[in-house]
């Protein structure tokens, strides 16, 4: 059960996050679950796209790391009698350095990185054209660089365990926060952490992982400067897309046997 492949490999050079609330939510959540899990697949055929590789150097390759995941609403409402491990729930509203940070929010999350920013920005928009007029974008940032721990040498922190969780295992959790500031990011946890505008200013984001939520919400709330926007996600292996996804396409690159699951 490999875990998505932007969780333990390092972005590339550049990265996009983007993060949607939905109208109806209840009424389409399955079937944002099912667009959602398509997305390893929608990656893959980018990456190897003919009009991608006329609009950019085909000598340079272009392979894109993705990570999609799901916030506790609408997680919940497509898994009602099976509760993910470790109380997977939206962080209330707190207080951090007498200032308020708003409670974590978003359904959606999806955060790309390749060697490319065009190759990002042509898989966000496939992606958008399948949600339709539900679908409101509430953050959107893009980065080149970054500074990021080692994930994969620390997987057992990330990666839920078989023995925990048959059906979750190698899946995990991810807390993203839009700091304005761009001081340093401390943090005892594996993260990716990019620097980039905010407002008129310098900024940081940071994309937290672990295999416990609780983790992650004692984290978001020690941090040093409280952040002007956070979510909590849960980001299902790359099986449990593939679960997710057999009510919906099951051909070409998105069938059970594809190669993005190798």
């Amino acid at each position: 059960m490999p875990a998505q492949e932007g969780v333990l490999s390092p972005p590339k050079k550049h990265a996009l996050v983007q993060v949607y609330n939905f109208n109806d939510l209840p009424l389409i959540a399955m079937n944002l679950i099912r667009i959602g899990a398509q997305v390893p697949g929608m990656a893959s055929e980018v990456g190897m796209h003919p009009m991608v590789k006329k609009s950019i150097d085909s000598n340079q390759g272009g392979a894109i790391n993705a990570v999609v995941g799901f916030g506790p609403m609408l997680w919940i409402l497509v898994t009602p009698d099976a509760p993910t491990r470790g109380g997977f729930h939206s962080f209330d509203e707190i207080e951090i350095n007498e200032i308020e940070v708003p409670e974590t929010e978003g359904d959606m999350f999806l955060y790309f990185s390749s060697d490319y920013a065009e190759l990002n920005r042509i898989l966000a928009s496939e992606i958008k054209e399948h949600f339709g007029a539900d679908a409101h974008l509430i953050e959107e940032r893009a980065f080149e660089g970054g500074d990021h721990s080692d994930i994969l040498s620390e997987k057992e922190k990330v990666l839920i365990e078989k023995s925990i969780n048959l059906d979750t295992m190698d899946s995990s959790f991810a807390l993203a926060q839009n700091f304005k500031a761009n001081d340093e990011y401390l943090c005892d946890l594996p993260h990716h952490s990019f620097s980039g505008s905010v407002d008129s200013g310098l900024g940081r984001y940071a994309i937290t992982f672990s295999n416990q939520p609780k983790l992650l919400e004692e984290h978001s709330e020690s941090v040093s400067q409280p952040p002007i926007s956070r979510g909590v996600f849960f980001i299902p292996s790359l099986d449990l897309l593939t679960s997710l996804r057999m009510g919906g396409i099951r051909m070409g690159s998105l069938a059970i046997n594809a190669k993005w699951k190798e």
